[in-house]
Parts: C-alpha cells; sequence; structure tokens
C-alpha cells in the first residue's frame, strides 16, 4: 500500500473511532437527559400540588408574610454585593498607597542623585506618577462610594425586616415553613434546569463530533474514487499506446 494509502487508512480508523467515541457519549448523556427531565417534571407536579394544597387559614397568613420573605430572599444577594464593594475598595486603596510610595522613592532617587540633567528627567517621571496617583484616588473615591451605597441598601433591607417581623411576627413564623419549603423546591429546580443545559449542550457538542467526523469521511471516500478514477484514466491511455505502437 502506498504511502497516501496508509495515510488514509489511518485517518479512517481514526474517524471510526471518534464516531463509535460520539455515538457512545450521545447515548449515555441522553439518557442522563431524560433521567433530569423526568426529575424535574416529578419536582415541578411536587411544588405545584403543595402549592395549591395550602389550607386557606394558612394563605391569609402567607399572604401577610409574603413582602418579608420577598425581601428576605434579595438579604444574600445584597450582602455579597457590600462585599464585594469592600473588597474592590480595600484594593484601590492599596493601590492609592503604592502610588504615593512611588512618589516618595522618586523624590529620594532624586535627591541623592548628583547628576546635572537629573532633575529634569526625575521632574517629568515624578509627574507621570503623578498623574497615577490621582488616578488611583479618584478610583478609590468611586469605590468608596459604592462601597457606602450598598451598606445603605443593607441596612435599608434589615430595617425593612425588622418592622416586617414586628408587625405580622405569628405569620412570618406560621408560614416560614412554606417558604422554606418553597425555597428548596425551587433551588431544586433550577439545579435540574442549569444541569439540563449543560447535558443538552454535550449532546449537541458530541453530535458536532459526529458530523465532523462523517465529513471526514466523505471527503477521504470521495478522494480515494478519484485516485482510482485517475489511475484507471492513466491505465487506459497507457494501454492504447500499446496498441497503437
Amino acid at each position: 500500500m502506498t504511502e497516501g494509502g496508509d495515510d488514509q487508512l489511518v485517518s479512517i480508523r481514526k474517524q471510526l473511532e471518534n464516531l463509535n467515541d460520539a455515538t457512545d457519549d450521545i447515548n449515555s448523556y441522553e439518557m442522563k437527559l431524560e433521567t433530569v427531565k423526568k426529575q424535574f417534571c416529578e419536582t415541578q407536579l411536587m411544588f405545584n400540588k403543595e402549592i395549591s394544597g395550602i389550607p386557606k387559614k394558612l394563605a391569609k397568613q402567607i399572604s401577610k408574610s409574603r413582602p418579608y420573605f420577598d425581601l428576605k430572599s434579595r438579604e444574600p444577594e445584597i450582602r455579597k454585593c457590600v462585599q464585594q464593594a469592600a473588597a474592590l475598595f480595600e484594593r484601590q486603596k492599596t493601590s492609592v498607597e503604592m502610588a504615593r510610595e512611588q512618589v516618595q522613592i522618586l523624590h529620594c532617587s532624586l535627591n541623592n542623585n548628583q547628576e546635572l540633567d537629573a532633575e529634569k528627567q526625575y521632574v517629568e517621571v515624578i509627574e507621570q506618577q503623578l498623574d497615577l496617583v490621582k488616578e488611583a484616588e479618584e478610583e478609590c473615591l468611586k469605590a468608596e462610594k459604592m462601597h457606602a451605597a450598598r451598606v445603605r441598601d443593607l441596612l435599608q433591607i434589615e430595617m425593612a425586616l425588622s418592622k416586617l417581623l414586628q408587625e405580622h411576627g405569628s405569620s412570618i413564623k406560621k408560614a416560614r415553613p412554606y417558604y422554606e419549603r418553597k425555597e428548596v423546591l425551587t433551588r431544586t429546580m433550577n439545579s435540574q434546569l442549569e444541569l439540563m443545559s449543560i447535558l443538552e449542550h454535550e449532546v449537541q457538542e458530541r453530535k458536532d463530533s459526529y458530523s465532523d467526523s462523517m465529513r471526514v469521511l466523505e471527503q477521504i471516500s470521495e478522494q480515494i474514487h478519484q485516485e482510482r478514477a485517475s489511475q484507471s484514466s492513466l491505465a487506459q491511455s497507457s494501454d492504447a499506446e500499446s496498441d497503437s505502437s
């Protein structure tokens, strides 16, 4: 077999392996996807059943306490924003301190340098560094204001929660199991939806890989066909020349 034929054979084997692997993966991921879809439907049915099966007396308490639990669900995200703003503020403060230290180092270097043209060179560098200090201070001020705003948001939520707890403490206490259960089911469904999305992506990737391998095999097949046709044409030409001679 020629070198080109060997390369084609290697490529065919590789693409056939890819096809087999892709097929196995597609079947595996589709089975997992069907399982998760089934689980999601079961969770959704459970959710709808428990939501619609609320006793009338508890429904009133749930309605009264809804503003509290809606606000309570936002608290973790606001608290996270406060922490992120605080971390950004600390980073910007560090940047300002480092920029100022660099200016001091440049001043010390200028004072210790006795060369005649050193002052002009250092002054230009110091001016550039002072601009960097100014920029860092502006960014630090922005970060400080952002942090303060996030802290105010959190304080407002905490004050509102405290007020709602005072006004509807009894209803909130009685409705808490309902909202906690609702949160668990909602979180479960969101996780299942996320997993479904991941599995669908994996299935599509494997299908794309399968299509790519099929395309390569078709190209190799076409190439082999053309090579054989070319060889047959050459052979016919050679036979014709032999007969004429």
